[in-house]
Protein backbone atom coordinates (compact mmCIF):
# COMPACT_ATOMS: atom_id res chain seq x y z
CA UNK A 1 0.00 0.00 0.00
CA UNK A 2 2.08 3.30 -1.05
CA UNK A 3 2.13 5.83 1.86
CA UNK A 4 -0.80 8.63 1.62
CA UNK A 5 0.46 11.99 1.72
CA UNK A 6 -2.82 14.25 0.40
CA UNK A 7 -5.98 14.44 1.81
CA UNK A 8 -7.44 13.60 -1.83
CA UNK A 9 -5.17 10.26 -1.52
CA UNK A 10 -6.50 9.84 1.88
CA UNK A 11 -10.21 10.07 0.42
CA UNK A 12 -9.28 8.25 -2.55
CA UNK A 13 -8.28 5.35 -0.33
CA UNK A 14 -11.37 5.77 2.32
CA UNK A 15 -13.62 5.52 -1.27
CA UNK A 16 -12.15 1.70 -2.12
CA UNK A 17 -13.59 1.10 1.26
CA UNK A 18 -16.97 2.38 0.33
CA UNK A 19 -16.61 5.95 1.96
CA UNK A 20 -18.26 8.74 0.46
CA UNK A 21 -18.76 12.62 1.29
CA UNK A 22 -21.88 13.13 3.12
CA UNK A 23 -21.33 9.55 4.17
CA UNK A 24 -23.43 9.03 7.59
CA UNK A 25 -24.37 5.45 8.73
CA UNK A 26 -26.90 7.15 11.87
CA UNK A 27 -28.88 4.86 13.72
CA UNK A 28 -26.12 1.96 13.09
CA UNK A 29 -23.12 4.18 14.67
CA UNK A 30 -25.48 5.09 17.77
CA UNK A 31 -26.24 1.19 18.38
CA UNK A 32 -22.02 0.63 17.78
CA UNK A 33 -21.57 3.36 20.22
CA UNK A 34 -23.79 1.97 22.94
CA UNK A 35 -22.48 -1.60 22.54
CA UNK A 36 -18.84 -0.14 23.10
CA UNK A 37 -20.10 1.72 25.79
CA UNK A 38 -21.40 -1.19 27.71
CA UNK A 39 -18.41 -3.40 27.06
CA UNK A 40 -16.00 -0.53 28.74
CA UNK A 41 -18.09 -0.52 31.62
CA UNK A 42 -18.33 -4.06 31.81
CA UNK A 43 -14.15 -3.74 32.45
CA UNK A 44 -14.79 -0.87 35.34
CA UNK A 45 -14.12 2.01 32.59
CA UNK A 46 -16.50 4.43 31.86
CA UNK A 47 -15.97 5.91 28.10
CA UNK A 48 -18.35 8.40 26.67
CA UNK A 49 -17.93 9.77 22.91
CA UNK A 50 -16.73 13.33 22.24
CA UNK A 51 -18.38 15.14 19.57
CA UNK A 52 -15.97 14.62 17.34
CA UNK A 53 -15.35 11.06 17.74
CA UNK A 54 -19.24 10.32 17.14
CA UNK A 55 -18.68 13.07 14.17
CA UNK A 56 -15.94 10.49 12.77
CA UNK A 57 -17.78 7.11 13.69
CA UNK A 58 -20.84 8.06 11.94
CA UNK A 59 -18.98 9.11 8.72
CA UNK A 60 -16.36 6.27 8.46
CA UNK A 61 -18.26 3.26 10.59
CA UNK A 62 -17.71 -0.10 9.13
CA UNK A 63 -15.12 0.64 6.80
CA UNK A 64 -12.83 -1.76 6.06
CA UNK A 65 -9.13 -0.63 4.75
CA UNK A 66 -6.10 -2.05 3.94
CA UNK A 67 -3.33 -0.83 5.45
CA UNK A 68 -0.69 -3.52 4.48
CA UNK A 69 -0.89 -6.73 2.00
CA UNK A 70 1.75 -8.14 3.43
CA UNK A 71 0.93 -9.67 5.89
CA UNK A 72 -2.71 -9.16 5.78
CA UNK A 73 -3.84 -6.30 7.86
CA UNK A 74 -6.63 -3.66 7.96
CA UNK A 75 -7.61 -0.82 9.88
CA UNK A 76 -11.46 -1.18 10.94
CA UNK A 77 -13.17 2.01 12.15
CA UNK A 78 -15.92 0.75 14.43
CA UNK A 79 -15.49 0.90 18.28
CA UNK A 80 -14.32 -2.15 19.36
CA UNK A 81 -12.77 -2.93 22.68
CA UNK A 82 -10.16 -5.99 21.24
CA UNK A 83 -8.86 -7.39 24.70
CA UNK A 84 -10.18 -6.89 27.91
CA UNK A 85 -6.92 -5.40 29.05
CA UNK A 86 -7.20 -2.14 26.51
CA UNK A 87 -10.29 -0.75 28.54
CA UNK A 88 -7.29 0.15 31.60
CA UNK A 89 -4.73 1.21 28.85
CA UNK A 90 -7.08 3.26 27.40
CA UNK A 91 -8.38 4.96 30.83
CA UNK A 92 -4.77 5.25 31.67
CA UNK A 93 -3.61 7.29 28.65
CA UNK A 94 -6.97 9.61 28.57
CA UNK A 95 -5.29 10.43 32.15
CA UNK A 96 -2.33 10.99 31.28
CA UNK A 97 -3.49 13.42 28.24
CA UNK A 98 -6.40 15.26 30.59
CA UNK A 99 -8.41 14.42 27.88
CA UNK A 100 -11.38 11.82 27.72
CA UNK A 101 -11.12 9.46 24.58
CA UNK A 102 -13.18 7.05 22.73
CA UNK A 103 -12.28 4.06 20.77
CA UNK A 104 -12.85 4.95 17.01
CA UNK A 105 -11.29 1.75 14.99
CA UNK A 106 -8.99 -0.65 15.19
CA UNK A 107 -5.78 -2.42 13.26
CA UNK A 108 -6.69 -5.78 12.60
CA UNK A 109 -2.82 -7.11 12.45
CA UNK A 110 -2.14 -6.19 16.30
CA UNK A 111 -5.22 -5.09 17.32
CA UNK A 112 -4.36 -1.50 17.81
CA UNK A 113 -6.98 1.15 18.81
CA UNK A 114 -7.20 4.09 17.11
CA UNK A 115 -8.86 7.01 19.79
CA UNK A 116 -10.20 10.14 19.53
CA UNK A 117 -10.43 12.89 22.25
CA UNK A 118 -12.88 15.54 22.52
CA UNK A 119 -10.83 18.18 20.64
CA UNK A 120 -10.53 15.53 17.73
CA UNK A 121 -7.13 14.59 18.21
CA UNK A 122 -6.04 10.77 17.10
CA UNK A 123 -3.92 8.53 19.05
CA UNK A 124 -2.97 5.33 18.91
CA UNK A 125 -2.96 2.27 21.62
CA UNK A 126 -0.22 -0.03 20.26
CA UNK A 127 1.38 -3.14 22.48
CA UNK A 128 4.69 -1.12 22.26
CA UNK A 129 2.86 1.74 23.79
CA UNK A 130 0.82 4.88 22.97
CA UNK A 131 0.92 7.28 19.49
CA UNK A 132 -0.33 10.64 18.66
CA UNK A 133 -0.94 10.56 14.89
CA UNK A 134 -3.12 14.15 14.51
CA UNK A 135 -5.07 16.93 15.23
CA UNK A 136 -7.70 15.79 12.59
CA UNK A 137 -8.74 12.51 10.23
CA UNK A 138 -6.17 13.39 7.30
CA UNK A 139 -2.99 14.12 9.53
CA UNK A 140 -3.91 10.90 11.20
CA UNK A 141 -4.92 8.58 8.90
CA UNK A 142 -1.81 9.30 6.97
CA UNK A 143 0.55 9.04 10.03
CA UNK A 144 -1.04 5.92 10.48
CA UNK A 145 -0.70 4.55 7.14
CA UNK A 146 3.47 5.81 7.08
CA UNK A 147 3.84 4.27 10.61
CA UNK A 148 4.97 8.05 10.96
CA UNK A 149 3.81 8.07 14.81
CA UNK A 150 5.20 10.72 17.76
CA UNK A 151 4.93 9.17 20.89
CA UNK A 152 2.06 10.07 22.80
CA UNK A 153 3.77 10.98 26.04
CA UNK A 154 4.88 14.27 24.19
CA UNK A 155 1.14 15.39 24.79
CA UNK A 156 1.10 14.63 28.46
CA UNK A 157 -0.12 17.09 30.83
Amino acid sequence: MPILSTPDEVDAWLTEAGWYAGRDVGSEAADVIAAVVERYRAYGVDIEPSAAAQAFIREHAFLRVVIDTAPENFAIFTPHLVFKGDAEEVAELAGELGAKLFPVGYDTYDGSTLLVDESGRFFFSHHTGAYYLGSEKYEALMSLMSSEMADAEDYFV
